[in-house]
């Protein structure tokens, strides 16, 4: 058994530890990120809304049945301030104009 083998071996092995190990970390924060969308559109899907895919903020005056006024936007955020937030977070962008920050999922 050659000294030069073993060596090259450990060598190799460690860094495929290294590469699980970060795979692992990889893995976990993807099946984080899937709960928490999972959590998001069971939540959303308590509204009773139209198909995300084709939702507009004037979509979702019209659901609630909420007068949009000037802005639908603003409305739904003045009617019910956490689906808007939550719409934010899984529906439209997640930058809002209105409050100037990012809702992240």
């Amino acid at each position: 058994m050659s000294r030069d083998r073993v060596e090259a071996l450990e060598e190799e092995l460690s860094g495929l530890e290294a590469a699980m190990a970060g795979l692992q970390l990889a893995y976990e924060a993807r099946a984080a990120e899937l709960q928490r969308l999972r959590m998001l559109r069971a939540r959303l899907e308590n509204y009773r809304l139209p198909s995300p895919a084709s939702l507009t903020w004037a979509g979702v005056c019209r659901a609630m049945v909420w007068p949009v006024g000037r802005s639908a936007h603003a409305a739904v955020k003045r009617n019910d301030p956490a689906l808007h937030t939550l719409l934010h977070a899984c529906v439209f962008d997640t930058y809002c104009a209105l409050d100037r920050v990012s809702y992240a999922a």
